[in-house]
C-alpha cells in the first residue's frame, strides 16, 4: 500500500515537473523575445541620442559663430559711424528716398490710369469745350447788349467809381455810366491796382459802385469803411453783370440845380 502511494506521488511529481519544464521553456522564449526587442529599442535610442548630440554640438557651434559675427558687425558699425558723422542723417535720407520712390510708383500708376481714362473719354473733352464756348458767347453777348438806362437816371458830370467787377465788362460799365452823363473810373478791387490808387479814386468819386462778387477782401472793407466815414454815396452790387449795375444805378438820384465841376 505504501509503495502504491509512493508511486502515485512520484508520478504526480513527475507530471508537475514536466509541466513546469514546459512552462519554463515558454517563459524562456518570451524572455528571449523581450530581450531582443529591448536591445533593438536601446540601439535605436542610442542612435537618436547620438544624432541629437551631434545636432546640439552643431547648433552650439553655429550660435558661437553667429555671436562672433554679430560682435564683429557691431564693431564695424561703430567704426563706420565714427568715420561718418552724418550716418543717421544719411540713413534717414535713404528711407526718405525709398518712400519717395514708392510714392513715385503710385503716382505713375495713377497717371497711367488717368491717361487711359482720358483716351477713353473724347466726348467729355468735346462737351467741356462746348460748355466753355457757350459761356464765352454769353459773356460776349452781355458785353454787346447793354441794358437801357431808366429815364430818371442822370449822373451829369458826376464821377462814378466802379471797384471790382469782371475785367472783360469794364468797357460795358464805362459805356453805361457815360450814357447817363457820368464820368467813369475803375479800380480792379486790389487784384492788380495798388490800394494807394484806390484811396485817391475814392476821394475823387461822387458815387462808388462796389462789385462785391468780384473784389478782394481788403478792398471791400476799405470801400465800406471810407464811405461810412465820409458819407460818400455807395451802392453794393453782388452780380458783376452790366444789367445788375444798371439796376443798382436806379437806386441813386442827384440834384442838378447847380452842375458840379469835375473833381
Amino acid at each position: 500500500m505504501l509503495q502504491h502511494y509512493a508511486g502515485a506521488n512520484m508520478r504526480a511529481g513527475i507530471t508537475e515537473f514536466n509541466a513546469l519544464l514546459a512552462e519554463n521553456a515558454v517563459l524562456a522564449r518570451e524572455l528571449s523575445k523581450v530581450q531582443t526587442r529591448s536591445s533593438r529599442i536601446i540601439a535605436d535610442k542610442s542612435s537618436e541620442v547620438e544624432r541629437l548630440n551631434a545636432q546640439l554640438i552643431k547648433a552650439r557651434t553655429t550660435h558661437i559663430s553667429q555671436g562672433n559675427s554679430i560682435a564683429f558687425l557691431n564693431v564695424a558699425l561703430t567704426e563706420l559711424k565714427a568715420l561718418t558723422p552724418d550716418f543717421e542723417s544719411s540713413l534717414r535720407l535713404q528711407k526718405k528716398i525709398a518712400q519717395m520712390a514708392v510714392r513715385q510708383t503710385e503716382l505713375e500708376e495713377l497717371n497711367g490710369d488717368l491717361r487711359q481714362k482720358l483716351a477713353l473719354t473724347p466726348k467729355l473733352i468735346a462737351a467741356v469745350t462746348t460748355d466753355r464756348l457757350s459761356k464765352a458767347e454769353v459773356a460776349v453777348t452781355e458785353q454787346v447788349v447793354l441794358p437801357a438806362p431808366s429815364a430818371t437816371v442822370d449822373f451829369y458830370r458826376k464821377e462814378v467809381l466802379c471797384v471790382g467787377g469782371r475785367s472783360g465788362n469794364v468797357a460795358s460799365y464805362r459805356d453805361l455810366i457815360e450814357r447817363v452823363g457820368g464820368r467813369f473810373s475803375h479800380h480792379d478791387g486790389g487784384l492788380e491796382d495798388s490800394h494807394h490808387v484806390l484811396n485817391a479814386n475814392l476821394a475823387a468819386a461822387d458815387l462808388v459802385i462796389c462789385q462785391t462778387g468780384c473784389i478782394s477782401h481788403n478792398a471791400y472793407w476799405k470801400v465800406k469803411d471810407f464811405c461810412k466815414r465820409t458819407g460818400k454815396r455807395c451802392i453794393f452790387v453782388e452780380n458783376p453783370s452790366t444789367s445788375s449795375l444798371a439796376r443798382g444805378l436806379e437806386q441813386v438820384s442827384f440834384s442838378h440845380d447847380t452842375p458840379q465841376p469835375t473833381s
